[in-house]
């Protein structure tokens, strides 16, 4: 088992390799195997996966920054090991014999999540019959296992444990960006799930868990403000590695039209890089105070209210924005050159474009959702909180 402390090591000595596999994942739609191995190799992809089972139960402040390091050599692979690891965390709040299951063959057994109720559900004995189609489904080519919405009791938003081998995968997903996440549809027909592979998903985040439910504390954190938190880690690696090519290249690279031979000599390029490293920062910062936030009341056994769950995330549509405006101000800054297929700035500009516009992170959305918590206005926009 790797431990938590040398998950973010190994994360960030990973990145070259990593790297290496970056465009031809691109060209291919989904991660290599090597890409697979190699993060598997690092211990990243069971950050969250419960310590009983071989996983690290690492602090989600320790998954974030080690996904971070992953999505600064592979934006692709940052999300897929971000979707995966929201993924491990869930099941961690699964009833024990489900977890079981789950992973009977190690702690690298991997679960895919669609959280929509994107299904039609009718309750039998002893569980429950789905048919439905189910995407965009990140890290499903590498997973055992899949996490999917339906209604459940009541037409409560309910998670379904299902076996990938019970499902159907198309290929769907042709995209501008984030094009080797893989995150193809699901599809499955009259599937049956035992009762104790079912999670109600609207009472999970309100805090209340089934009958049963191991005590670990990181399996007692905020669901939403957990999974919109850990989010940011990818936005921030993009951000993080644009802002390193740019940095990098301004010793050798003029402005064009103007008599700077060297673009870091132009104060008008310092102001560009400054600014966008700043937001950075200030992305970064939101990211650390929200992952101590939700480890905190992990760690105390507490749940944070309806007002704290919303300024999370709120900051988390805020963080996804800081980062796609900072790609967006380096590339200017840049130049044209930044979309020449041979550079890595072309790349961060697709994916991030992409990945930022998740209805998790909408910043509008996520600023209507905590204006009304402020206000004391009810009901709010969405249970997603």
């Amino acid at each position: 088992m790797t431990a938590p402390t040398d998950i973010l090591r190994l994360a960030t000595e990973a990145r070259p390799l990593l790297e290496s596999h970056r465009e031809s994942n691109d060209r291919l739609r989904r991660l290599s195997d090597e890409t697979i191995s190699c993060l598997v190799d690092t211990g990243v992809m069971r950050a969250l996966v419960p310590a009983r089972f071989g996983g690290a139960e690492c602090s989600l402040r320790t998954a974030i920054d080690a996904t971070c390091e992953v999505a600064k050599a592979d934006p692709s692979a940052g999300w897929v090991v971000m979707i995966l690891g929201s993924g491990a965390f869930l099941s961690g709040m699964f009833p024990p014999l489900a977890q079981q299951e789950v992973y009977a063959d190690g702690p690298d057994t991997r679960v895919c999540t669609v959280l929509a109720p994107k299904s039609a559900a009718r309750a039998v004995d002893g569980g429950w019959l789905l048919t439905g189609r189910w995407g965009p489904a990140s890290g499903c080519l590498h997973s055992q296992w899949a996490m999917i919405g339906f209604p459940g009791l009541d037409g409560e938003a309910s998670l379904a444990l299902v076996p990938m081998d019970e499902l159907t995968v198309e290929d769907t997903w042709f995209t501008t960006g984030m094009r080797a996440t893989g995150s193809n549809l699901l599809v499955g027909s009259d599937l049956f799930v035992p009762e104790h592979r079912v999670l109600p998903f609207t009472s999970a985040i309100r805090g209340r868990y089934p009958a049963g439910r191991p005590a670990e504390s990181r399996y007692r954190s905020a669901l939403m403000s957990t999974l919109a938190t850990y989010m940011i880690a990818p936005y921030l690696g993009m951000a993080s590695a644009a802002l390193d090519h740019v940095v990098a290249s301004a010793d050798t690279k003029g402005i064009a039209f103007t008599h700077y031979e060297r673009q870091r000599d132009s104060t008008a390029f310092q102001l560009a890089v400054a600014d966008a490293s700043m937001k950075i920062d200030l992305a970064r910062l939101i990211a650390e105070n929200s992952a101590t936030a939700v480890d905190g009341h992990a760690e105390a056994g507490t749940f944070p209210d309806d007002l704290t769950r919303a300024r999370i995330r709120q900051h988390t549509g805020h963080a996804a924005q800081l980062c796609r405006q900072a790609v967006d101000e380096l590339v200017t800054a840049h130049g044209a050159a930044a979309f020449s297929e041979t550079s890595p700035l072309q790349a961060h500009v697709r994916d991030i474009h992409t990945a930022s516009r998740h209805a998790v992170a909408n910043p509008a959305s996520c600023a209507e959702v905590f204006g009304r918590a402020l206000l004391g206005v009810e009901p709010n926009i969405t249970d997603m909180i």
